[in-house]
């Protein structure tokens, strides 16, 4: 058996998305969960996370944060240097107080909205909040590295940092999952997303994550709500189990603080990150 984490996007985006993370979870089918906690629904949200575990925050530069820019322009600005740090640093560390303050408690992961949490910069602004919050305590990465076959987009993302971010964690104690699976262009149909989320987790290696985007229903507004309902309609089903089975793999349980790992390229020569 491989342990592979699978995780859920956008908690707090909207009622839909909220319904369809706490009835996964609370049927085990989660490993966890991203919690945007600059969403005006957050505090509402958080309320009914009660003493679940596996919430994370998934970082958000893009949507609803004061810092928001459009994710080009973001990623433009990141690559160029030209980000204002000590602003970062306060924004971070901003969503990683909400969390706490709804939640009462530190967030068992991080991640991030459309990735941007492995850009220059905030990658290194993250990590620096990160230590310095939780010290004892630190919550996992899920890093979005990718490996040579794993499609053009996996790898596009990957190449904005995901390398340089693993080797940050692996130097700062930070346990990380290391490789994301679950990037496609939120199209086709249930069997089409069933076929995919196969693949994904016949692929995964041990300590990987898959990432999914679950909502009860499209509401207006959701720009992948169709695509959400898809996923909610196939992880809510008996194929979970049975996908789960026939490729071997358990979930993961998100929260603790160990060692990292060693950083991409000490791990696999197939493994692809960003030199940026």
């Amino acid at each position: 058996m491989k342990t592979v984490y699978l995780t859920a996007d956008d908690y707090g985006y909207n009622a839909a998305v909220n319904d369809a993370i706490l009835a996964l979870m609370a049927d085990g089918r989660l490993s966890g969960a991203g919690c945007m906690t600059r969403a005006p629904g957050w505090p509402a949200a958080a309320l009914r996370i009660g003493a679940a575990g596996g919430f994370g925050l998934h970082l958000d530069f893009t949507e609803f944060s004061p810092l928001r820019r459009g994710l080009w322009p973001l990623i433009g600005t990141a690559l160029a240097r030209r980000l204002d740090a000590s602003a970062l640093r306060n924004e971070i560390a901003t969503q990683c107080a909400l969390f706490e303050d709804a939640t009462g408690r530190a967030p068992a992961y991080v991640d991030g909205h459309q990735h941007v949490h492995q850009l220059p910069q905030i990658r290194d602004a993250l990590i620096e909040v990160l230590v310095a919050r939780y010290a004892g305590r630190l919550p996992w990465l899920r890093i979005s590295g990718a490996r040579i076959g794993d499609g053009a987009k996996p790898l596009f993302i990957a190449a904005l940092g995901a390398a340089a971010l693993e080797r940050l964690a692996f130097a700062a104690h930070i346990r990380a999952m290391p490789r994301l699976l679950g990037a496609y262009g939120f199209d086709g149909d249930a069997t089409g997303y069933r076929q995919r989320l196969s693949g994904w987790l016949g692929n995964a290696a041990d300590g990987d994550a898959v990432m999914v985007h679950p909502a009860t229903q499209a509401l207006a507004g959701d720009p992948i709500g169709a695509a959400r309902v898809r996923e909610y309609g196939v992880l809510a089903s008996d194929t979970l189990p049975a996908l789960l089975a026939a490729n071997a793999v358990e979930l993961g349980a998100l929260g603790g603080c160990v060692a990292g790992r060693r950083p991409t390229r000490g791990r696999s020569e197939e493994s692809v990150g960003g030199v940026f």
